[in-house]
């Protein structure tokens, strides 16, 4: 699948309520419901067709990344989403009700956006 036809597909996604319940309660956040969509479309992660790389997460990375990618993204309020190589990750920041891009060795925010779609555009 292409990442353009993900985005479009996201907003006739049900919410898979039992895993955006766990995540809440392992972040500690509660999530607006597009979010929730995004994280609903495949649980098992996926690779997208793109020039770059390109990966949603699984379910179960999503809630093993602060241990396995040893980064505070509950404190920071961070839920790391798509990876996009070179430890960059389109994350979604809670607290600024954004989207941007997360260096996991530098621990900088960078290309904060409105939207998904917005990071895709050409």
């Amino acid at each position: 699948m292409k990442i353009h036809d993900f985005i479009n597909q996201v907003d006739n996604q049900s919410v898979n309520m039992p895993f955006i319940e766990k995540l809440e309660h392992s972040y500690g956040v509660k999530l607006i419901e597009y979010v929730g969509k995004v994280l609903s479309m495949n649980p098992n992660g996926e690779f997208f067709k793109s020039d770059d790389i390109l990966k949603l997460l699984s379910h179960e990375e999503i809630l093993k990344a602060p241990n396995e990618l040893n980064v505070d993204f509950v404190g920071l309020k961070l839920i790391p989403i798509l990876d996009t190589g070179d430890n960059d990750y389109i994350v979604f920041d809670i607290e600024n009700n954004n989207w941007c891009k997360f260096n996991i060795v530098d621990s900088i925010k960078f290309k904060q956006r409105q939207s998904l779609g917005e990071f895709f555009r050409k």
